[in-house]
């Protein structure tokens, strides 16, 4: 077996012993020992793969360059979104937090109140009178229309009953027309009922209370709407929201105009309507805490009715109503109006007159608002309109621009 296997490789090393006499005869550089073995084609391949890395790693760097750029842009548009998020963050939220947020405004409403309510309990006497007289000039008014006795009785009675008790030696003949006076002004009392009355020991005093509590509440009525604004906040953008503390005090002087509308204005004609019914076998005596839940009533009402307009322009904003869609549903409005006044004032048809009346003027006014500052306008629509092409024309200028230049490098 070894014999055979010498044979066989004696004349391959052999083979190989001439194959490299003759490679050695051709190439003296083989001759050194370790000498590296390179071809002609090995060479041109070595010098292929070296131009193309080259051409790899330009590539490499451009890319790295545009994808350098492009991190950057990336990262620019991230950080802006970052803003954005932090900018819109308050809108994103949950019912929890939604309810959240309502009862922590509710309790800076409440606590607002209750001071404005102790701010004013001083002055509740002074502020119980203003609200009670409405209804006692209408008595006085009856009572000098319709006297059971005449002012002239009164002045006879005086001059009279004064030289009789001058005759007698009476030294306060002085005092005699103080008290013809008020004389008069009892027995008007008594003949009209011109005063009110209350059954329960405590009434007055809650009276009073209640007077007060109006009265802190319209006083700190601005930052009461605040508090409703920044609940409504979240859900508007972050350029109207600057707009709500503006709102919050033209809420509160509407609110205001609509209650001193309803005292100037429907307090007169209400209670001298109702008062007119009274006759010799009806005498009308107002309970206190009824008259006063009637006026607290409707103080409330007309307030909240004023604030109409102010809707209006919230939903014209938005872009939820328009002049025109206001117009189209008029009829619906009075309709509305009227069920309104039903509902918010006691069930009578006056007093409803007297509330639907306003609102449906409030309705026009609040038609105009939207024709001013109304979002779907026409001619906002095509002053936007314009302004967007305006907008495109530029860019295409730009973009024409950019491409002559490339043209020309």
């Amino acid at each position: 077996m070894s014999s055979e296997k010498d044979d066989v490789k004696a004349p391959v090393n052999g083979e190989s012993e001439a194959e490299s006499l003759t490679d050695s005869n051709e190439d003296p550089s083989l001759e050194e020992d370790d000498a590296a073995v390179v071809t002609d084609e090995e060479l041109e391949q070595a010098e292929e793969k070296l131009s193309e890395a080259e051409s790899d790693s330009g590539d490499a760097e451009t890319s790295s360059d545009e994808d350098g750029a492009e991190s950057d842009e990336s990262d620019a548009a991230e950080d802006e979104s970052d803003d954005e998020g932090e900018a819109e963050e308050p809108g994103q939220m949950s019912l929890l937090d939604h309810l959240g947020e309502l009862r922590i405004r509710l309790t800076r409403a409440f606590i607002a109140i209750a001071i404005g309510m102790l701010a004013c309990y001083s002055f509740a006497e002074q502020m119980f009178d203003i609200l009670m007289k409405p209804m006692i000039k209408v008595f006085q008014d009856q009572a000098a229309a319709n006297p059971v006795l005449t002012p002239e009785f009164y002045q006879d009675f005086g001059r009279a009953l004064t030289q009789l008790l001058a005759d007698k030696g009476f030294a306060h003949s002085e005092q005699m027309q103080l008290f013809t006076d008020s004389l008069q002004q009892a027995l008007m009392q008594v003949t009209q009922q011109g005063h009110f009355q209350y059954t329960y020991p405590a009434e007055a005093f809650f009276s009073h209370i209640k007077i007060s509590i109006v009265a802190g509440l319209f006083l700190v009525s601005p930052y009461v709407f605040a508090q409703i604004w920044g609940f409504i906040a979240p859900g508007l953008y972050s350029h109207e929201r600057k707009w709500m503390i503006p709102m919050a005090v033209i809420s509160a002087l509407f609110f205001t105009a609509g209650g001193l509308f309803g005292y100037f204005v429907v307090f007169p004609f209400g209670f001298e309507f109702f008062a007119g019914f009274s006759t010799e076998g009806i005498q009308f005596t107002p309970k206190l805490n009824e008259y006063l839940s009637f006026c607290l009533k409707l103080l409330f009402a007309f307030g909240f009715v004023f604030e109409l307009p102010l809707f209006i322009f919230f939903l014209a904003r938005m872009g939820m109503v328009s002049s025109a869609g206001l117009r189209k549903k008029r009829k619906y409005a009075i309709l509305i109006g009227f069920v309104l006044a039903a509902v918010l004032t006691p069930p009578d048809p006056f007093t409803q007159c007297l509330m639907a009346g306003p609102l449906i003027i409030l309705y026009e006014v609040g038609i105009w608002v939207a024709y001013f500052f109304g979002k779907k306008e026409k001619r906002h629509l095509k002053k936007q309109a314009e302004e967007e092409a305006a907008a495109q024309a530029e860019l295409d200028e730009v973009a024409a621009e950019a491409e002559e230049e490339a043209e020309k490098a």
